[in-house]
């Protein structure tokens, strides 16, 4: 009897990869047969590449398998105008080949991995939702993993449970990721007074790491299709953005906040030299240059002095903003042992092995 991790979430960007990468460190740890699966993978775009970027960065580094890449993520979907893409008629096709890849990767192993869609609303429309995957593969206990570090988390939860048991799935665990550091009390809280009663367990409650998932200035230079225009600084790629400044005051006010930040992308037109080198003065990890529009030569000199990264965004000031909230931050290869160690110090095993 195979065990099953079916990892589902509400919101999206939950970290239902990292949580696969923690998960998978630990059976290897503990030398257990287990297979890593993720029935829809999210290429980046509709029209490039069809492998899912995660499910490749996974198989690269924490899993090496045998098993061709068609067995571990067996149908590709993108994120943008799926709706238009993938017709209804294809659900039959799709969990078919869904089916088939999963009898084939847990034939031999004790324990699966398996990675959810971005949410549980997500592809409903098209039939291949969590829940319908779930019942094609005969799996009847989802993991549930929240990422609010709000009370909101619990009406949240409700809806998801209510949900799941409508559509005849039971919730096998939540899993609180992401949270922020003070309000993990607040969790604590709530489990002893809205979810024991319902006999779930908790199966961990996981701090937001800033160092995990913090973007580094080379994500952020890819999301926006930016330029690196310094690269005498191009080690400052590694560097972690902790938050984002918008500079469109006077240089004085700017210093206000920045004061205020940590390891910050400054965002602001190339023409602001005196903003720019404000910033430069400060905590920063990169300048953001919008509206592609080279800076002074003195900016440069002073980043390069500092080893701050210059990224030229071709974009206007919005769009560039727009286009980083859509960022996702990856686990980085260096990171594989602080995932495993916050895995196994934050996650009740005993439940779960």
């Amino acid at each position: 009897m195979v065990e099953i991790f079916y990892l589902s979430s509400l919101e999206e960007n939950a970290g239902k990869s990292f949580l696969s990468i923690g998960f998978i460190q630990k059976l290897e740890k503990e030398r257990k047969k287990y297979a890593y699966f993720k029935p829809i993978g999210i290429p980046k775009s509709a029209f490039t590449n069809k492998a899912d970027p995660d499910v490749g960065f996974i198989l690269n580094t924490v899993y090496k398998t045998d098993h061709p890449y068609d067995f571990i993520s067996p149908v590709s979907i993108p994120d943008a105008y799926y709706v238009d893409l993938v017709d209804t008629g294809k659900k039959e096709e799709f969990l078919n080949k869904i089916k088939k890849a999963y009898e084939k990767i847990t034939k031999d192993v004790d324990y699966i991995v398996i990675e959810g869609n971005p949410s549980i609303r997500k592809f409903i429309r098209v039939g291949l939702d969590d829940v319908s995957i779930a019942e094609t593969l005969g799996i009847n206990e989802l993991i549930y993993v929240s990422t609010e570090s709000t009370d909101r988390c619990i009406d949240n939860f409700f809806f998801a449970r209510n949900y799941y048991e409508f559509r005849n799935v039971s919730i096998k665990g939540i899993l609180f990721n992401k949270i922020d550091y003070e309000y993990i009390a607040r969790i604590k809280e709530l489990t002893k007074d809205h979810i024991n009663r319902y006999n779930i367990p908790v199966l961990g409650i996981i701090e937001k790491s800033l160092e995990l998932f913090s973007p580094r200035v080379s994500e952020i230079k890819e999301q926006i299709g930016g330029e690196l225009i310094n690269e005498q600084s191009s080690s400052g790629l590694n560097n972690l953005v902790e938050t984002f400044l918008i500079g469109a005051m006077n240089s004085q006010a700017a210093l206000k906040y920045l004061r205020q930040v940590h390891r910050a992308a400054f965002i602001t037109g190339g023409d602001r030299t005196d903003l720019a080198m404000a910033a430069l003065d400060q905590n920063v990890s990169t300048l953001i240059l919008t509206g592609f529009i080279q800076p002074d030569m003195g900016v440069i000199t002073a980043a390069n002095e500092k080893e701050i990264p210059i990224i030229l965004s071709p974009s206007d000031t919005y769009t560039t903003i727009r286009n980083l909230e859509r960022l996702k931050p990856g686990i980085q290869e260096d990171e594989m042992e602080k995932v495993l160690q916050l895995i196994e110090k934050e996650i009740n095993w005993d439940l779960l092995l």
